[in-house]
Formats: C-alpha cells, structure tokens, sequence
C-alpha cells in the first residue's frame, strides 16, 4: 500500500474536521518525516511493519486515545514539548497563563530584565515553566510537582530548550519553597470536579481530579500563599469556565483588599484570574 492510499483510508476511518490532518500526523510520526518530506514521498509502498504500525496507531486514535500521546509531542506557546501519559496534555487555554506571567514580568522589570522568582505550581510537562524561562532568562523558575514521573519529563523539556534557569522542585503546592522569596505564582493546579474527571480515560487522575466542585487544590494553595509571612506580589490561576465567581470568593475571603482581574479564553469563557495581592 502507498503512503496515500493509507492516509486515505485513514482519514475515511476517522471522523471529525481534522480527520485528513491527523491521518497525515500520525503518518509523519511512523515515518519520521516533517509535512513537505511526506507529500514528496506520497506514492512510496510502505513496509509491512510500517503499514501494521500506522493501523495500529489509526486504531487507538478512533477509540479515544489523544494524538499527542501517540506522537510523543504537542506544541504550546509556538514551542515543541514531550508529552506522554503521565502529565496532562498542554491546552492551548493555559498560554493565556504564560501571557499574563509575562506581562507582569515586563511591567515589573522594564527594560533592565531583572531577575524575577517565580513559581509555577503543578508544573506538569513543564511547558508553563520552560516557556517562562525561555522568555525571561534572567529570573529564576521553580517547576514544583508532586509527581516525579512529571518533573522528570519536564526537566527532559527543559534540556531540548536548553534552558538552564529551573529548579525542579518535587513537593506539594508551596511547601518546597516555603523559604524562597516569590514574586509571582502561576498555577494551572487540577480543577476538574471529581464525578467529570472520572470520565477521562487516558490522561492522569492525578493532574484532573479538583475534589467535589474541582476547586479543592486550588484553596490549598490559595491559603498556603495567604500564611507565608514573605507574600508574592501576584498570584496567577487557571480554573474551569463554570469557576470564576467560586474562584474569586476564595481570592477574596483569603485576600481583603487585592485587585483581581478575570481574563477570558477566546471562545470567549473566564479562563484565568490575575490578582495583585496586597503588601
């Protein structure tokens, strides 16, 4: 079988608007070639194992299991990332979270790039973390997480980016840093209600399950950044598109007096809530 007689009947296999796109990433992926190597190489026969190894993966893709985790890579912030299924996969709804991190950065540090400290709690993949200390090379990132499997794949993003200024922390929430001063805490923490993220199947329980209304980790940390004596300046979260009243009650009650902002998705949905926490 040719290689586009295979992505043809793959893509009449699969079902949703990026049908042919995914038949040809996954192509790409069993092939090792980039998008222009695989339309030059269409009408090349494909080995036997090959061809077995693309109908095995077209097979996993119907029955649910996300294409970053049958390719190894996703892409966030215009950046390539490792993933696999012990993090969960990067959305593109958390580049909102980088972008306001960066902002900040920008307004506190002007043009005489500072060093600024900044923890980014739940750190996953470490896309959140490598794509602040890609862009902020003089500041110091702490990539924390309660999973090991996850911080050894972030620091496996971190050396493909070459950047050297993340400390991997393995601890939960702020207590690794507890002596550490901080300027800015971002958080992409689990937010998922436990009876929803019950119903997602490959990616980790772990870095889902937000407790009954999804947003018990988020209260942790929010009192754990309301008890340090050494307060950041800002503190930067990442909730579901039900949550952001819930969200700023907590904020409130731990925070008289802070400025928070509510940045929305492009949908348009509140994504991401942007306090400046009182001196």
């Amino acid at each position: 079988m040719t290689v586009a007689a295979a992505i043809h009947q793959a893509s009449a296999r699969l079902s949703g608007l990026s049908a042919r796109l995914d038949a040809e990433v996954l192509m790409r992926h069993v092939l090792g070639l980039s998008r222009i190597e695989l339309y030059r190489r269409l009408f090349d026969v494909l080995t036997p194992g090959d061809e077995a190894l693309y109908s095995v993966l077209i097979d996993r893709l119907i029955a649910g299991e996300p294409l970053q985790y049958l390719t190894g890579h996703t892409e966030f912030y215009a950046l390539e990332f490792y993933v696999n299924p012990t993090v969960l996969i990067p959305r593109p709804e958390t580049e909102i979270l980088v972008a306001q991190a960066l902002d900040i950065a920008r307004l506190k540090t002007g043009d005489k790039h500072n060093a600024l400290v900044i923890a980014d709690v739940g750190c996953g993949s470490g896309a959140v973390a490598v794509t602040l200390a890609k862009h902020l090379p003089e500041s110091v990132i702490f990539a924390i997480d309660t999973s090991p499997e996850a911080l050894n794949l972030a620091r496996r993003n971190a050396a493909s980016h070459a950047v050297t200024n993340i400390e991997f922390i393995h601890g939960d929430l702020l207590d690794g840093v507890a002596d550490r001063r901080l300027d800015i805490v971002c958080a992409n923490l689990p937010y998922v209600p436990s009876a929803e993220a019950r119903g997602n199947r490959f990616e980790p329980q772990l870095a889902l399950d937000g407790g009954p209304d999804g947003l018990d980790i988020i209260r942790r940390l929010v009192s754990q950044t309301a008890a340090r004596d050494d307060k950041p300046g800002w503190l930067l979260l990442e909730f579901g598109s039900c949550q952001s009243a819930a969200v700023k009650s907590i904020i409130n009650q731990a925070f008289p007096g802070n400025r928070t902002e509510i940045i929305r998705d492009l949908i348009p949905l509140d994504r991401v809530s942007v306090t400046k926490l009182p001196p």
